[in-house]
């Protein structure tokens, strides 16, 4: 049973163009959802990639969670929203009931 599975759901993209540079490290982004400030998703991406790269990332995130925002944490704990990653609700809604899309 996944840790999920009690608790209501929606996706959100994680979308943008990761910096050029030297690769040294990955790099953990948390999605905050500012009115609540509180974490409620995560992506680990390359500090920096060798030439243009853009990523579309799907999270899940709890339905309830408001507007969001992405970035780091300082040393001081301070979050640090991110330039270059946006979060996005999916352009294509997706059947959600109990039995799917009823094919009418």
């Amino acid at each position: 049973m996944s840790y999920i599975a009690g608790f209501a759901v929606m996706e959100v993209a994680v979308r943008g163009v990761l910096p050029i540079g030297d690769t040294t490290e990955n790099v953990p982004y948390f999605i905050l959802d500012t009115a609540k400030n509180t974490i409620v998703g995560q992506v680990i991406l390359p500090k920096a990639v060798k030439r243009s790269l853009a990523v579309a990332v799907t999270v899940k995130v709890p339905a309830a969670a408001g507007s969001f925002a992405i970035g780091t944490f300082d040393d001081g704990g301070n979050f640090q929203a991110c330039s270059f990653l946006r979060i996005e609700s999916p352009a294509v809604a997706r059947p959600d009931g109990a039995v799917g899309p009823s094919g009418r």
